[in-house]
């Protein structure tokens, strides 16, 4: 199989590097990325990024495969990838597998726990507040001892309420998320048919 056959089979965007570092063969996916113009051109010239420029050229020189980040923009936003480098006969092949929606999701998530973070500290802050009533002026005042409690139970009701809503979506999260977990080396795949 050809490396064109091969990355214009692949649904990510990948190509081929040839033993001299040019940019031989490019699927539409990676077009995408990079633009057509990077075909023929040196991988230093396209890639540009440091670290993944060094996973190449240790797969090009040591015929073992690496993996890498990429973080570039497109379409206005940007985007993380996991870049595959698969040695074979003549060259290397480079996968791009986009990891944005894994970032974003991240950012996502750290925005929810400052979110309940801020949701639980306001209870948190009113109960602390009467504690400290409570056992300083309000002491022997019966009528504002009372109130307090009331408002004080009202707010631990309210946090139980949160917590237990955060515990019904940590299990469905738990269950959306079941993926296999067995990794594949297409390139291996592909030498071996």
């Amino acid at each position: 199989m050809t490396p064109e056959t091969f990355v214009n089979a692949i649904p990510v965007p990948a190509g081929h590097i040839g033993a001299d570092g040019r940019i031989g063969a490019i699927n539409d996916a990676l077009a995408g990325l990079f633009g057509t113009e990077i075909r023929g051109r040196h991988y230093i010239t396209a890639f540009r990024q440091p670290s993944l420029l060094d996973r190449i050229e240790a797969a090009l020189g040591t015929r073992t495969r690496t993996q890498g980040t990429y973080i570039g923009r497109q379409a206005g936003r940007d985007t993380t990838h996991e870049v595959t480098i698969s040695p074979l006969d003549e060259g290397v092949l480079v996968f791009f597998e986009d990891l944005t929606h894994l970032a974003e999701a991240g950012e996502r998530r750290s925005e929810f726990v400052a979110n309940v973070s801020h949701e639980l500290r306001t209870p948190l802050t009113a109960i602390s507040g009467f504690i400290e009533t409570l056992r300083g002026p309000a002491r022997d005042d019966a009528e504002a001892r009372d109130r307090f409690l009331a408002i004080m139970e009202r707010e631990a009701r309210r946090m139980n309420r949160l917590v237990d809503d955060l515990l019904s979506l940590s299990r469905v999260e738990d269950v959306e998320r079941m993926r296999p977990l067995d990794r594949v080396d297409a390139a291996a795949l592909v030498q071996g048919a």
